[in-house]
């Protein structure tokens, strides 16, 4: 459906009714409103970058001195001198104010008065200021400002907060999803995470042709060292196996702890002789570490998705497990 409202929340000359969408835009229209009600010849909304004081928006025939991305010592401003005095200033003639006459020389010399408030985030961290200068000392009645200065500090301190958030909310979420898609002993990613990564692999080897090829692996014999030897020396097996794996796959390939013994290699841009080399180092390395595994390869064919490649790799380890047992013979798996 069309929007036809005549209110606009991110065009700062609009008189709008809806929000602001981000922090940046509420910040441009409050230098903006300020100016037009108080005059000055610069207002600003800036961020404190440790030892800058950097510029979010900016109005007033100073503009250019100032644009949005420019930057300042925080040392050796003014606002530096008001956030220490913990609430908001207006100084109708800074060279008449002890505190901040003294620092009125170099590029602050054109400054004549000054005003400004603190912008907090969460926890009552110092985000920046919202200030304002002036060439010429102004009247007593600038005092004016203060009230509404002080409010309007306040309510983009809010935004701010809400803003910064939402974006720890978002960061927490995106890291419990992560962990969701991991095995907690192995740190390897687990069976939900397996099949994430091959679904998003088909779709690209459909899209561009790419070869790709599917290790899965079975730790023989887990369930008897738990029985025998108990559930620490299981699992100190289980992390060795995915220590071989992380030791010898590509930084690219997906390394899977699929189910409780069994684990997935997903090798991209793997054909079959890459493969079947990727077979012999896991045989060779999975040996050297003294765990006993079967193994089974398969490389995508055309037209094939990657579930049946999973599928047909996993009855090739099957194959090898069963002629394991049958003959205790050491294989480095089979390939098909």
């Amino acid at each position: 459906m069309p929007d036809h409202s005549p209110f606009s929340a991110d065009d700062p000359a609009t008189p709008g009714v809806g929000p602001w969408l981000g922090f940046a835009l509420a910040a441009d229209a409050a230098v903006q409103d300020m100016h037009q009600r108080f005059g000055l010849d610069l207002w600003m909304v800036t961020h404190v970058d440790d030892e800058r004081q950097v510029v979010v928006a900016s109005t007033g025939p100073w503009h250019e001195l100032a644009p949005p991305g420019g930057a300042f010592s925080w040392a050796g401003s003014f606002c530096i001198r008001m956030v220490q005095a913990g609430a908001a200033v207006a100084e109708p003639d800074v060279g008449a104010a002890p505190g901040y006459a003294s620092i009125a020389s170099g590029a602050l010399a054109r400054v004549r008065a000054y005003a400004g408030v603190p912008l907090l985030s969460t926890d009552d961290r110092l985000f920046g200021t919202l200030c304002a200068f002036a060439g010429d000392p102004q009247p007593a009645s600038m005092g004016e400002v203060l009230k509404p200065l002080a409010l309007l500090g306040r309510m983009l301190s809010t935004i701010l907060t809400g803003e910064q958030l939402a974006a720890d909310r978002s960061q927490e979420a995106a890291t419990a999803y992560a962990f969701a898609e991991r095995d907690r002993l192995t740190s390897l990613r687990n069976r939900r995470g397996w099949e994430a990564a091959l679904a998003s692999e088909e779709q690209r080897a459909r899209r561009y042709g790419s070869p790709a090829s599917l290790v899965v692996l079975d730790l023989d014999g887990l369930k008897r060292i738990n029985e025998q030897a108990g559930t620490i020396a299981g699992d100190a097996a289980l992390a060795s196996c995915a220590r071989v794996l992380n030791e010898t796959c590509r930084p690219g390939d997906t390394l899977s702890r699929t189910g409780g013994d069994e684990f997935g290699v997903l090798a991209v841009e793997c054909d079959i002789v890459s493969a079947r080399a990727l077979t012999v180092r896991l045989a060779t390395g999975l040996r050297a570490a003294g765990l006993a595994v079967s193994l089974g390869c398969a490389t995508r064919r055309p037209h094939e998705g990657l579930e049946q490649t999973w599928q047909r790799a996993e009855e090739l380890m099957n194959r090898n497990k069963r002629r394991r047992q049958q003959h205790g013979a050491t294989s480095s798996g089979d390939h098909h």
